[in-house]
């Protein structure tokens, strides 16, 4: 798949956020026992500005539209190379990041598996393309999504113990997490039907976009701890919020055409799969460290846990990442080369026997 430019930088930016959503800027003891005033609007400020399970639901569009882009104009015929791209692209560095979130004391269950949640939601999507796509194509994209958000609607709907259990949180519902996700990642399969019809927008344009984009996120956010209702919970509001994510990203790829992405942007955001698997370990790799203790970080403990996220991430994509990625590529590349050689013995054979058949 050719590289379309700002996809990656958006990527770095989501990532980064989830890295504030999880460690925040301040650490609440800098705040007091009980704060007021100012204090209190900084410290609750703080809380809504970061929403995380936004930025995984911009995830979930991108990676339905990387995953459908090189399948739009031909069909899924090969599927031992579609899966093991897939597959171990995502799901190695996933196993090695949760061996190292063991290592570093970070609890890992079934019922709370950390950001795993969202990767093992990808798995599924992945998995469900080949069956999704010729239904995508036959009923139209759009069909499929009205479709699938009023499944979500209807299971988030009759689970509503389990999103009151988790706050009106997003991943509330275990196992079953790809089910509310689904139609979020199958906007992305839309949007890379029709991402070339957007016009290219100026930049006041897209500078408005992205503002309202985060403006509604932090609304959501806002309403899913102040409004004291099921409707405003997460697995509703954010799925109603991928359609947005559509229309923003569609405008994003269109500006894009005429105007590069910063570099250093679309850098990071290779690494963002990285940052994003292994900054919740920062913390307990921190610890095992001799010069730097969390205990001794006073105020600053957030800061220098961002900040640390980063070396760490680029050490984990060079090392563990990006050899994972050659992995899938190879073998991917050897099951195409595999079932092409297959296509030609089986050609040569139909020659003979129209040959043999000739004398």
């Amino acid at each position: 798949m050719k590289r379309i430019q700002g996809i990656d930088s958006i990527r770095f930016i989501c990532a980064f956020i989830v890295v504030l959503f999880h460690f925040g800027l301040i650490k609440e003891t800098v705040f007091g026992a009980d704060p007021q005033g100012w204090l209190l609007w900084v410290k609750t400020g703080l809380t809504y500005v970061f929403n995380g399970p936004a930025a995984v639901i911009v995830f979930f569009v991108i990676s339905g539209f990387c995953i459908h882009f090189p399948f739009r104009n031909r069909p899924l015929r090969n599927l031992p190379s579609y899966f093991s791209r897939r597959l171990i692209r995502v799901g190695l560095p996933a196993l090695i990041a949760l061996y190292v979130w063991t290592q570093s004391g970070v609890r890992v269950t079934s019922e709370d598996p950390g950001i795993f949640w969202s990767v093992i939601c990808e798995v599924v999507y992945y998995l469900l393309y080949p069956i999704l796509l010729p239904i995508g194509l036959r009923t139209g994209w759009p069909v499929l999504v009205a479709i699938t958000q009023l499944a979500a609607f209807g299971f988030a709907a009759t689970h509503s113990a389990d999103i009151e259990h988790v706050t009106g949180g997003y991943p509330a519902f275990n196992w079953w997490n790809w089910v509310v996700g689904l139609p979020c990642w199958i906007t992305g399969c839309w949007l890379a039907e029709i991402f070339q019809e957007f016009p290219e927008p100026g930049t006041f344009t897209i500078w408005s976009c992205r503002g309202l984009v985060f403006t509604i996120s932090v609304a959501i956010q806002t309403a899913r701890f102040q409004i004291g209702s099921l409707w405003a919970a997460t697995p509703f509001t954010l799925n109603l919020f991928s359609l947005l994510v559509l229309g923003w990203l569609g405008l994003e790829i269109a500006y894009r055409r005429n105007q590069p992405a910063p570099a250093i942007l679309e850098w990071a955001g290779q690494r963002s799969y990285s940052l994003y698997l292994t900054h919740p370990a920062v913390p307990g790799l921190l610890s095992l460290t001799i010069w730097i203790q969390p205990s001794m970080l006073g105020g600053a403990e957030k800061m220098v846990f961002i900040v640390s996220s980063l070396p760490i991430a680029c050490a984990f994509y060079w090392l563990l990442e990006a050899p994972s990625h050659r992995l899938a590529v190879s073998l991917s590349k050897y099951f195409e080369g595999t079932k092409r050689g297959a296509r030609r013995i089986q050609g040569v054979r139909g020659v003979q026997e129209i040959q043999g058949e000739g004398i």
